[in-house]
């Protein structure tokens, strides 16, 4: 069955089912995520370069740490000051790939 089959038939289930299908669906966004997660946290390690589109645009900085799902990354934020902010794993890329 393909996801539009499934939209297109979501007015034939009743809130029981339907609360049933949200929490499987979320469940398995969950659980992808989290492997996602796990593969990232094996890139990226303390000194690396790395860059991220950010709420100020694109951003290059070097890792500080690597967490459980996000990595302390220090960032140039101009004027000789330099800050850390705490990144999605998702989110980041090594510079030069």
């Amino acid at each position: 069955m393909t996801a539009s089959e499934i939209r297109g038939n979501l007015h034939l289930l009743n809130e029981s089912e339907l609360s049933e299908l949200n929490r499987a669906v979320c469940r398995q966004l969950k659980s992808v995520r989290d492997r996602e997660c796990r593969q990232k946290r094996h890139m990226f390690s303390s000194g690396d370069v790395v860059s991220f589109d950010g709420r100020q645009g694109y951003t290059e900085g070097t890792v500080v740490r690597v967490k459980r799902k996000k990595a302390i990354v220090r960032v140039n934020a101009g004027s000789m000051r330099m800050v850390n902010w705490d990144v999605p794993l998702n989110m980041l890329s090594l510079v030069g790939e």
